[in-house]
């Protein structure tokens, strides 16, 4: 497993970011809500790769097909970590 973790005072984000063809890139997401997390991925190009199911852990799942849209799974959750720090 390769994880990719970035946290600040609110916000942790932790991704397996040991992906390939047919395996996505998955998150767990703690201190922002889902809506929250909804509300930012509306900011975001490439969003719609990303699917979220809420809870007290937010669960976000990156499809690997976003390299198509000319974009990573890495920076997709650096932007989506960027707005999540002003919910």
């Amino acid at each position: 497993m390769s994880l990719y973790v970035l946290h600040s005072e609110k916000v942790y984000i932790e991704c397996d970011m040991e992906y390939s063809a047919g395996k996505d890139v998955s998150c767990i997401i703690r201190g922002a809500t889902a809506e929250c997390v909804k509300s930012a991925l509306a900011k975001i190009n490439g969003a719609d790769y990303i699917t979220v199911k809420g809870g007290e852990e937010v669960n976000v799942t990156i499809s690997t097909s976003v390299f198509k849209a000319g974009k990573t799974p890495g920076e997709l959750i650096r932007e989506l970590f960027i707005l999540l720090r002003a919910c």
